[in-house]
């Protein structure tokens, strides 16, 4: 049995205080926290969300994160055009490399002529090339056939000429 405390008027020393429950230290509740990332995702991810006060990469689980340093390491370190072109340069100078060391591996001589790694721009003028020359021999072919005609017909006249009266009478 403990003795019965005698009620005084006023406390005899400091009153002991109450353990501190983890959600009520510092500064944030649970509850806030969460009414705080909804909110964060309520303006949404990108662009738009950035401009409404949000971050640009928002996970589809609902987190927000920051970019992911795979997707940094990927971009190039320098976007300049001369760069650029020394890279395109190098790309074409492998590729044809690598088509040389085929052709002469196939030994095909006659394909290797016809074969030439080409832009779109260059096959779209090889195609009107052809096709140019295409029309110019079919307008040769028709200037000839028009050409026989002509002395076909000329020769039906003399034929028919030398086969009558030289002069008509009537």
């Amino acid at each position: 049995h403990r003795p019965a405390r005698p009620s005084s008027p006023q406390p005899r020393g400091p009153r002991p205080t109450l353990a501190a429950m983890p959600e009520i230290t510092g500064g944030v509740s649970r509850s806030e926290v969460r009414r705080l990332r909804e909110a964060e995702l309520a303006k949404g991810g990108g662009a738009a969300g950035w401009r409404a006060g949000g971050s640009s990469f928002v996970l589809s689980k609902g987190g927000v994160a920051p970019p992911a340093p795979e997707e940094q390491k990927e971009r190039s370190a320098s976007r300049s055009p001369a760069r650029r072109k020394v890279k395109e340069a190098e790309l074409a100078d492998r590729l044809a490399r690598t088509a040389a060391q085929q052709v002469k591996a196939d030994g095909d001589v006659a394909d290797s002529a016809m074969f030439v790694a080409s832009t779109p721009l260059q096959k779209a003028k090889e195609m009107q090339e052809r096709e140019r020359e295409k029309a110019r021999l079919k307008k040769e072919a028709q200037e000839r056939e028009r050409i026989a005609r002509d002395e076909e017909k000329a020769k039906q006249r003399a034929a028919k000429q030398a086969k009558g009266d030289p002069v008509k009478r009537y």
